[in-house]
């Protein structure tokens, strides 16, 4: 360094609430086998060791999301070992599988693949009888065609495989309870698995697999965040809408009064009686507010247990028989024996079925029926609710479980529009689940599904809600049959045959009934 010259150390200086901006470093080219031929079997596994990394390598480096880059690394272990499908098996926070398949791919093979994993995956006894099926993830992602790789150079040669298939696997002592599972065609080729993966490259995997998932929670995490958030900013503005509209017709009357601007005691009275009903729905929107918010966060204390359905049923329909006969409501009762019983918390059961009795009274008009039925179903308790109103649009059905949601005809009906949302919840909390069938101009069913006197499988909830629906359904289909049948002076007999109604306009012999018009709207041909 010549005299009197300095040298000066360049910093980048940025922000501290900023993250330093590194270089961008562009992912090199996907890994090319070239190599054909081998000296002795450790260069090989060397060479295969080399290839499996370069490849995840790849995969973990390419511009997709976790999950395109975790079924890319399960596609590259399956092709690796020579197999259909492989699936990954960790005992973490909760047991799980996961199995990647490909875009319209039939999932039952991969299915079949992960619980076979789950059934025979290395664990004690004990724990084994403690633990329920672990949840299996269809992993659905394309990675990029430059990164599929290649069949193996050492895959056996030979007719392809049959329709047998052969399962196995592969645990990881390294990375603690990971266990990888593979699906193939050949017996031979199950067999091999611990040669195609010897335990170096199975670790290498492990991590490979370790960073992917790590990166898909972190994504996970960070879009529930995000929705979480927006769904509470819309919560917000909703509940705070909700709250001005009353309030601003509450302080309309108090003003009024205080203001003596009203000299008539009748009215004077009335306004505060109006008052008084404002508050009133104030206090039940902050309480159904409360119940979301427990629920939300777990804190609602549940009583689970068996209880009788009869004596659940019976005390909902005697609880509101008075709104009922001052609205002109018949409300019945069909209920089974007092030993049937469901299994869960009878107090919010019974606050499931007095909001939907109660829903269904303000929509029945005078001289129709509300009804509570409750039978069981194999191991799975049934409730339904139904009325004689006026039905609910398809558009709407699912909507009405919509945390304010309110149909465009249900604007003079008072109610908070968080009923349904926290019945819902409620049922889904207890293992079971709410739903509902309806016809426009034929009523509606709702069914509650709970289980009966045993735990059951989820799967069952499922089918026997969709099952009870579509009874339903039909049969709100059929009444609305009648009543039209009833209009034009005939009544469906037994076997579907028409007969003359007393005073109707109807007459003659009896004829069967062959067709009728469609009751729901449907394509129409030209």
């Amino acid at each position: 360094m010549s005299p009197g010259r300095t040298t000066e150390l360049i910093i980048e200086q940025h922000p501290d609430r900023l993250p330093a901006q590194p270089p961008t470093v562009t992912a090199p080219r996907p890994a090319a086998e070239r190599r054909v031929n081998y000296r002795r079997a450790e260069d090989r596994i060397a060479h295969r060791e080399k290839v499996l990394l370069a490849r995840a390598l790849d995969v973990l480096a390419s511009d997709v999301d976790a999950e395109a880059r975790l079924a890319g690394l399960l596609r590259l272990l399956a092709r690796t070992a020579g197999a259909r499908h492989a699936a990954v098996l960790a005992d973490g926070i909760e047991r799980r599988a996961a199995v990647a398949v490909d875009p319209g791919e039939p999932v039952a093979g991969a299915e079949a693949l992960a619980a076979w994993l789950d059934a025979h995956a290395p664990r004690s006894r004990a724990v084994r009888a403690a633990s329920g099926r672990a949840p299996i993830s269809f992993i659905v992602g394309n990675a990029p065609t430059s990164l599929e790789p290649a069949a193996m150079p050492d895959r056996d040669e030979g007719p392809e495989g049959d329709d047998t298939t052969h399962y196995a696997m592969l645990p990881i002592p390294s990375a603690g309870d990971v266990v990888l599972g593979f699906e193939f065609g050949r017996a031979g080729d199950a067999d091999r698995l611990a040669e195609r993966l010897p335990p170096q490259l199975a670790r290498h995997a492990a991590v490979a697999l370790a960073l992917v998932t790590d990166q898909l929670a972190t994504e996970r995490e960070l879009a529930s965040l995000r929705a979480r958030e927006s769904e509470r900013t819309h919560f917000v503005s909703t509940v705070a809408h909700e709250l001005r509209t009353p309030l601003t017709g509450l302080r309309g009357f108090l003003e009024l009064i205080l203001d003596g601007r009203v000299g008539d005691p009748d009215v004077e009275r009335d306004f505060l009686e109006r008052s008084r009903g404002i508050v009133g729905s104030m206090g039940d929107l902050v309480d159904d507010l409360l119940e979301i918010s427990r629920l939300e966060s777990g804190t609602l204390g549940l009583d689970i247990g068996p209880f009788s359905i009869a004596e659940a049923g019976g005390q909902v329909a005697a609880n509101l028989l008075p709104i009922a006969i001052d609205r002109g409501v018949a409300l019945r009762t069909s209920l089974p024996p007092k030993m049937r019983v469901a299994t869960a918390d009878r107090r919010r059961v019974e606050q499931i079925l007095t909001n939907l009795a109660g829903n269904a009274l303000k929509f029945t008009p005078s001289g129709g029926s509300v009804e509570i039925v409750g039978r069981v179903d194999g191991l799975v308790a049934v409730l339904i609710l139904r009325d004689d109103g006026p039905g609910i649009p398809l558009e709407d059905r699912d909507r009405i479980f919509e945390r304010f949601h309110r149909m465009a005809s249900h604007d003079r009906i008072t109610g908070t529009g968080l009923g349904l949302p926290i019945a819902r919840d409620l049922a889904r909390r207890m293992d079971g689940d709410l739903g509902v069938a309806s016809v426009p101009g034929g009523g509606s069913s709702f069914v509650l599904v709970l289980p009966g006197p045993a735990p059951v499988d989820p799967k069952l909830i499922d089918a026997t809600l969709e099952t009870a629906l579509s009874d339903e359904e039909d049969a709100l289909d059929e009444r609305i049959v009648r009543r039209a049948l009833a209009a034009a002076g005939r009544e469906v007999g037994s076997g579907g045959l028409l007969r003359p109604v007393a005073g109707g306009r109807g007459g003659g012999e009896p004829a069967r009934l062959r067709a009728l018009p469609p009751i729901r709207p449907g394509p129409t041909s030209a």
